[in-house]
């Protein structure tokens, strides 16, 4: 019988409970396939809540260290590979600017309601920063960028994520799609790049523009598998283990370490995690990242602020490796930072005050509550009983299944002939 002691403990039950079950499967006191005490039990031996229990388990479950098997009880998983011109008056200029269309309804689009930012704070915190800081925002930023802004992100993810990084390991960039092209010039453009199929289109057309050999890997449901990875020959994986797009699928912990140990088997092989809306899963702890159980610094880290803040503020951010971040000063130090020095310790300010937790916590209740109503439109309306809603309580997405003899290519087509846009 599991027996921990509970004194003393600082932060909910559930958690401490978690982690101590966690720790003994990691050290293999608890062997794949082991048997875990029935909640009761469980509860009654520790004298603690069977509630407090049913979290643990839960925690456990989602993160794909134990499962369960239905009237017999939970389990622990096996995990496999266990241990970041001249102008003139009469030229004639035929410049076709794209044709933005006007739709009722956009789903997808990744904007937020004015009345969701926090401009009362953000324009005191500009005040006082333009106030106090005005030697700093005349200097220009190191191509990393500021180092406060550093600081603050790098306190943002021990608190958050866990991760302890130092604060030159960060580089901040005006957007992803920026910081992927360093990505590109870091590694090499003669590498082969992987993506999940499905993925995030966007990131296709980066990879292609810049003329890189761009492979597809299929997922299952536990996310991009190895024997895909191998079968393209990848050499740099670029995933979203968290919360993937568009299938929003978690990914477990055995297939974790087993992309890590696919990553390890070969000195250029790389993961790129894009953690694009971690910030957000609605129940529940959330899930480590590659980035913090990787051993052998194959994982470069990438996050941004367009889902937590808007998207309009164009600041990302990448965590790489020791020996990545050192060849990155040496090859690409030239470079001069593409976020501008005011809205970098503007940031900093509103991360470090603790304005940035804040409008987290505030904005994943009016998500969850906005998911909710949704979700309720969708399952009350007269296509309820043909809607199957495909979700894991993580990001600001979910799929809809929809039971129809059409395509995707006449759903999205009659769908637009309504006025309402469902892909990019």
């Amino acid at each position: 019988m599991l027996t921990y002691h509970f004194e003393n403990i600082d932060g909910p039950i559930y958690l401490y409970l978690y982690q101590c079950i966690k720790d003994d499967i990691m050290s293999g006191a608890l062997k794949p396939g082991e048997k875990l005490p029935s909640k009761r039990t469980f509860a009654k031996n520790n004298g603690i809540s069977v509630i407090t229990i049913q979290n643990a388990y839960d925690q456990l479950v989602s993160e794909g260290y134990v499962y369960t098997v239905p009237k017999k009880g939970y389990y622990v998983a096996k995990l496999e590979g266990l241990t970041k011109k001249t102008a003139l008056d009469d030229v004639k200029y035929d410049i076709q600017l794209p044709k933005k269309k006007e739709y009722r309804y956009d789903f997808t689009s990744n904007g937020i309601l004015a009345d969701n930012f926090p401009f009362t704070t953000w324009t005191k915190i500009s005040r006082e920063v333009m106030s106090n800081e005005k030697e700093n925002l005349m200097i220009p930023s190191p191509v990393s960028g500021v180092r406060k802004l550093r600081e603050a992100i790098a306190e943002h993810l021990k608190s958050f994520r866990g991760i302890e990084v130092d604060p030159d390991q960060i580089i901040i960039g005006a957007g992803t799609e920026y910081l992927y092209g360093l990505i590109i010039e870091l590694l090499g453009k003669d590498k082969v790049y992987t993506i999940e199929n499905p993925g995030y289109r966007k990131l296709v057309q980066i990879y292609q523009q810049r003329e890189i050999q761009c492979q597809y890997a299929a997922m299952d449901d536990e996310g991009v598998t190895i024997e895909e990875l191998n079968r393209s020959h990848t050499e740099v994986a670029h995933i979203c283990p968290n919360h993937h797009f568009p299938t929003g699928i978690t990914m477990p912990a055995r297939r974790r370490y087993e992309i890590l140990a696919w990553a390890k088997e070969q000195e250029g092989r790389y993961i790129v995690e894009d953690d694009y809306d971690s910030e957000f899963r609605m129940e529940g702890k959330p899930l480590p990242t590659l980035y913090y159980i990787d051993t052998a610094g194959k994982v470069i880290y990438i996050n941004t602020f367009s889902k937590s803040l808007t998207p309009t503020i164009r600041v990302s951010y990448m965590v790489l490796p020791v020996k990545l971040a050192a060849l990155f000063f040496q090859k690409l130090s030239f470079y001069s930072c593409t976020v501008s020095n005011f809205e970098q310790y503007t940031l900093a300010e509103f991360i470090s005050r603790g304005f940035f937790e804040k409008h987290i916590n505030r904005m994943r209740l009016y998500y969850s509550k906005r998911r909710k109503k949704i979700v309720e439109v969708i399952e009350s309306s007269a296509w309820g009983k043909r809607c199957e809603i495909i979700e894991n309580d993580a990001g600001l997405h979910f799929l809809i299944k929809v039971d129809t003899e059409l395509s995707d290519q006449e759903a999205e087509a009659k769908l637009e002939k309504r006025g309402i846009k469902m892909k990019t």
